[in-house]
């Protein structure tokens, strides 16, 4: 029977057998039978800047080649592996910081409230620093205003619809359409009016006045028609006199005039029809002064234009 050396003692094996023995229970092989087991890192505790990690450390006691058991740490080697270590340590890069909200810009109602958007360094433990926009993020950049409503405004009784003056003539000659509005306002003093964001009326009833009417500048130019004749060409054409007087000064009246088809002078047949001028127009559309009442009374609804509104009575 061959001898296997061991470091303390010598024990009797068969040979094939020695190196794969294991060596008795009462013999110390001089290596502590308690090691440390690590974990996994755990999750960075910050994204830039510098943050820590952690891991869980056990202390195992070997009970057999194929099982351990949990033991004390201070079973275990003074010595231990690394329970923290530093983690993305890379400069964080620039963000925006903002300021406080101003004031709102109106005591009722819709008004506006603003504050300071700015872009500064993020490095944690050093002082806050404010550097270019162009460095942050366009896209993540906080608004620097936004409205705001305290409360309700009291409901103002005066607010109306009120009617713009008639625009210009959609000809400059002929018939054509002319265009008014109706906007929210307030009359003042002045016959005239203060005029309010639409909304202030958008739960009020619109009046039924015309928004569009028909206008007439006058005949556009004729052009002589030229027929040919026995001893040459004759012009041959529509011929207007001269406007008459308005029918009334104010409220809306009419002129008239005369039409001829004239050829060399004389009156005659063959003008087109469809070239024929009008022979009637509106005059004076603008409102009637109103007459003003011996005590002075708020009205309810627009009875009648001042001088800053024209256009055809309500």
């Amino acid at each position: 029977m061959a001898q296997c050396k061991r470091p303390i003692g010598v024990h009797l094996y068969p040979t094939n057998n020695c190196c794969n023995a294991p060596p008795p229970n009462h013999v110390s092989l001089g290596v502590s039978p308690h090691s440390w087991a690590t974990g996994d890192w755990g999750a960075c505790s910050r994204s830039c800047g510098g943050g820590q990690q952690t891991r869980a450390l056990r202390c195992l006691r070997k009970v057999t080649y194929q099982r351990e058991e949990g033991v004390v740490h201070s079973l275990c080697p003074v010595i231990s592996p690394a329970q923290v270590q530093p983690c993305h340590t890379q400069a964080c890069p620039p963000e925006w910081s903002t300021g406080s909200w101003s004031q709102c810009s109106k005591t009722c109602g819709r008004g506006l409230r603003k504050r300071t958007v700015f872009c500064r360094s993020t490095d944690p433990g050093a002082k806050a620093v404010v550097v270019p926009d162009s460095m942050c993020r366009q896209h993540h950049r906080p608004k620097p205003q936004e409205t705001c409503v305290l409360r309700r405004c009291p409901k103002n009784e005066r607010l109306q619809w009120l009617p713009t003056q008639w625009g210009e003539c959609s000809r400059s000659c002929g018939s054509g359409t002319q265009k008014r509005e109706l906007r929210c306002g307030e009359r003042d003093s002045q016959g005239g009016y203060v005029e309010f964001p639409i909304r202030r009326c958008r739960n009020m009833a619109k009046p039924l006045v015309d928004l569009q009417q028909g206008c007439n500048r006058g005949p556009c130019p004729e052009v002589p028609r030229v027929i040919a004749g026995r001893s040459g060409p004759v012009v041959l054409g529509w011929y207007s006199s001269p406007w008459q007087q308005c029918s009334v000064s104010c409220g809306g009246g009419v002129q008239t005039r005369s039409i001829q088809c004239l050829r060399q002078g004389r009156p005659a047949a063959g003008c087109l029809p469809h070239q024929r001028p009008v022979t009637s127009r509106a005059c004076n559309t603008h409102f009637c002064p109103a007459a003003l009442p011996a005590t002075a009374q708020r009205p309810s609804r627009v009875a009648a234009a001042g001088p800053a509104l024209k256009g055809k009575c309500l």
